[in-house]
């Protein structure tokens, strides 16, 4: 834990609307060490995005972080201005690229806003044009004076990282940053993001519901169901030994290379309704292996390593 540039604790954030309370992330621990990507994944509505905007005060009016702690190199978060931290400290390239850029801006004015607002010590203009060319727009100077509509989904989504990147910040949260783009885009825009997080030594929290993308690019892994955590462990512990019957209908449900006649097993049933959760564990209405306890009490945390633990009754001695 000395090592985690970023520690979460016991988060709790729901959303207030008509129809009641949404209970989005409930009860959501995890870390982040320097230097490491940490891949969430889950269903939509999992919670990982709404996690990710509670620890940085972007989860609008409609919600609210009820409580927890979110510690940010050993400080409480809530101390912290989070308007300093907010693009300098922390960056975040947000799901779709298209409706993050402002369409009556030009690109250079967009990536320059956040030098100026951090009051960044050199050349605004020389810092834009360099950010551009590291993402591989070029030339950078005449496409500074252009306007998002110019720009090809998977250029938009470089700008993103471009703009993520260009205070230097520690950590970087990335929200499904390839989705909506082709396979050979995708790989282009990963491999960017490890060639910049490997030059700047910065922290990465990698979102995405394709597990794909996490078994070759990140080194612990979080999954989530529900608004909790269900597994957590390294790469290898969740991908040669998921212990969680959640986590194991994911890798089911997805093809693997090593065995391409294997029959995919889709999870049965719908994620549960966070307006009225269950008061035992979120996964019970789908999992095979149910039982009585798990309707009406949480699961225990079972820990299986110093790296993997998960949240589930099987395997509780009596």
């Amino acid at each position: 834990m000395n090592n985690a540039i970023l520690s979460v604790k016991d988060l709790h954030t729901s959303f207030f609307t008509s129809m009641g309370e949404v209970k989005a992330v409930d009860g959501v621990s995890f870390s982040v060490n320097k230097g490491e990507t940490l891949g969430i994944v889950g269903e939509s509505g999992s919670g990982k995005s709404a996690s990710m905007l509670s620890i940085l005060g972007l989860q609008g009016k409609s919600g609210r972080v009820k409580s927890g702690q979110v510690l940010f190199n050993g400080q409480d978060i809530n101390t912290l201005n989070l308007q300093d931290i907010r693009g300098k400290n922390i960056a975040m390239i947000f799901q779709d690229p298209m409706t993050s850029l402002n369409p009556v801006l030009s690109v250079g004015y967009q990536l320059k806003e956040s030098l100026r607002r951090h009051h960044w010590e050199g050349d605004i203009h020389a810092r834009a044009v360099e950010m551009l060319e590291r993402v591989g727009i070029v030339p950078a100077e005449q496409r500074l004076r252009q306007y998002p509509h110019e720009f090809s989904g998977g250029q938009r989504q470089r700008i993103m990282i471009a703009m993520a990147m260009i205070c230097k910040p520690e950590l970087l949260i990335a929200d499904e940053p390839t989705t909506a783009l082709d396979v050979t885009v995708q790989a282009q825009i990963l491999a960017l993001m490890k060639e910049l997080q490997r030059d700047s030594g910065m922290s990465v929290i990698l979102i995405t519901h394709d597990l794909g993308v996490i078994a070759g690019n990140a080194d612990r892994v979080l999954v989530m169901y529900g608004g909790h955590v269900m597994e957590q462990g390294t790469r290898r512990e969740i991908f040669y030994g998921a212990a969680h019957p959640y986590t194991q209908g994911l890798l089911r449900s997805v093809p693997n290379p090593e065995r391409p006649h294997e029959r995919l097993i889709p999870i049965e049933g719908q994620p549960p309704d966070l307006l009225n959760p269950p008061k035992g564990c979120p996964y019970v209405k789908r999992c095979p292996h149910a039982m009585r306890i798990c309707l009406e009490h949480r699961p225990e945390t079972q820990t299986l390593s110093e790296t993997h633990s998960y949240s589930c009754w099987q395997g509780v001695k009596e």
